[in-house]
């Protein structure tokens, strides 16, 4: 009997509270505002999820513009502007042979690294050519490798710098009846195909000339210490250079 007692004051209390919510509320206006509270909290999380998508998405351009920006700095700084077809491959130094004047990089044929591609450092500087390539590291056999020969040009000269080992270079073939003088720029020339024109070797140091020889001779100065180096660009060559 109590039983039966509770359940119909149970039954008496629900119905009491279904009259109340019909008489103070409009049914459908409270089920709008049910499933519209819903919709909103579902519309906030759609519109998050859409923001950092979108977020995303807006950092991965800006991160492609960052990059292809600091790739067109690094070839006008590297004097490629006129040589659209070279594009830089990044890398370090993670050894240095002094006995052959070599280094190796940590860029390989998986970087598109290949055999003949010049090495250069800072600005316009032309260090040596990828003499060997792996898959993640390569050879570089720097200018000053003995009897290396690299075409130059000196205030619009050709000569030769040829490599002496132990880190010296040396200008030769300059023409006896042509001006050199202390402190002369040594650029590369296009003229054997190896090299864009305009890259730095170093600067005339010591010019020598003896008038019973035809050519006159000098030593190179290096704007570095290779020991010196960590970081330098393999130029991604994809023709022959011609001046």
């Amino acid at each position: 009997m109590k039983i039966f007692t509770k359940r119909k004051i149970l039954v008496f209390f629900l119905l009491l509270v279904i009259f109340f919510i019909l008489n103070f509320f409009n049914v459908k206006e409270f089920f709008y505002s049910f499933s519209e509270d819903i919709q909103t909290k579902l519309w906030k999380v759609n519109s998050n999820c859409e923001l950092i998508e979108n977020q995303k998405i807006i950092s991965l351009i800006a991160e492609n513009e960052e990059l292809k920006g600091e790739n067109t700095f690094l070839r006008e700084s590297l004097g490629l502007k006129n040589y659209p077809e070279i594009s830089l491959i990044s890398g370090r130094i993670i050894s240095k042979d002094y006995i052959s004047d070599s280094i190796l990089i940590n860029t390989g044929s998986k970087d598109g690294v290949k055999v003949g591609f010049p090495v250069a450092i800072n600005n316009n500087i032309l260090i040596g050519r990828v003499s060997e390539v792996y898959d993640n590291y390569s050879r570089v056999k720097l200018l000053s490798s003995k009897d290396n020969l690299t075409d130059v040009s000196i205030n619009g000269v050709v000569a030769l710098a040829k490599g002496k080992g132990s880190e010296l270079i040396s200008l030769e073939m300059f023409p006896h009846d042509k001006d050199l003088k202390e402190g002369d720029l040594v650029l590369t020339s296009s003229l054997g195909g190896n090299y864009p024109a305009g890259l730095v070797i170093g600067k005339v140091k010591n010019p020598k000339k003896i008038d019973s020889e035809p050519f006159q001779f000098s030593e190179i100065e290096k704007p570095y210490n290779i020991f010196s180096i960590d970081r330098l660009n393999v130029l991604k060559v994809t023709t022959i250079f011609n001046d």
